[in-house]
């Protein structure tokens, strides 16, 4: 790396950003089949979570951003699941309103509220945030 020029680096980077842009779909997508097959004890598995979440966003009639957000929103499981949630927020961030990267970064806290004092958690965790501005 040390014989690199400014402009071998220009080059360099500038190709990786091509490719990031001209394959970032089929990587997200690929991301999202990953999640396929095993259930976890869950009625579904989590690709078809996303799946469902997409189109219940849809069906209330949520705009595009937030309809790819809940496709994207737990693509982060497999690869961190302890932080899951701003791992998908960080993948969607450049692509998103503060808005929506803050409800993805925040919904593990929020789905919390059915399951994390059964875990030894506080439930109600998500009362932390009861007077951020895009807490309902």
């Amino acid at each position: 790396m040390e014989d690199g020029t400014a402009d071998d680096y220009l080059e360099s980077i500038a190709t990786f950003k091509r490719h990031v842009h001209d394959s970032l779909t089929d990587h997200l997508f690929g991301l999202l089949r990953s999640m396929e097959g095993p259930r976890f004890g869950y009625q579904v598995d989590r690709y078809r979570h996303s799946l469902q979440s997409a189109s219940r966003a849809l069906r209330n009639g949520e705009d595009t951003e937030m309809v790819v957000a809940a496709l994207l929103h737990d693509v982060g499981d497999m690869v961190a699941p302890a932080n899951h949630s701003a791992v998908a927020a960080d993948i969607i961030k450049p692509y998103v309103s503060d808005r929506t990267h803050w409800i993805i970064r925040h919904h593990g806290v929020f789905q919390g509220y059915y399951y994390f004092h059964h875990l030894g958690g506080d439930r109600d965790a998500r009362e932390a945030f009861r007077e951020h501005q895009w807490f309902d």
